[in-house]
């Protein structure tokens, strides 16, 4: 499973909630801060096994790496057969419109999993009304 939301939360030892599921981002201006946002990835293995070097890449549509975090070796065992991470960004800025990617790496550069983000410009409520009463003739 991966995915973004905008807020994890658990009750000690009790399920855990993600809260506002995200898809993509709406921006006014360029670079677009978002706050704290967390990228979720689960992975099950039966076999026991580590995964090392494991790390987050934000990469543009070119390819381009944006941002990364690394993060501790996934260990799998017989009692333990799934490992969740959610991964904090804090105060990221994306750099303009476009399509991201979301890419959890391990060992050299395999892709375990990647989900895409949409970030998109979306005029803020002082630039529609500019535009809305440019287009109006006059009275």
């Amino acid at each position: 499973m991966a995915f973004a939301c905008e807020n994890v939360s658990s009750d000690s030892g009790g399920p855990v909630s993600f809260q506002n599921v995200m898809d993509g981002i709406a921006a006014a201006d360029f670079p677009a801060p978002t706050g704290r946002w967390f990228a979720i990835f689960c992975f099950f293995s039966q076999v026991e096994k580590t995964i090392k070097n494991c790390r987050v890449v934000i990469a543009d549509e070119r390819g381009e790496v944006i941002a990364q975090t690394g993060l501790k070796d996934l260990t799998f065992t017989p009692k333990s057969q799934i490992a969740r991470n959610a991964v904090a960004f804090q105060g990221f800025a994306w750099p303009y419109p476009g399509r991201y990617l979301i890419k959890f790496i391990a060992n050299r550069d395999d892709v375990l999993a990647s989900f895409p983000m949409w970030v998109q410009h979306a005029p803020s409520p002082a630039e529609e009304s500019a535009d809305e009463s440019a287009q109006q003739p006059p009275t």
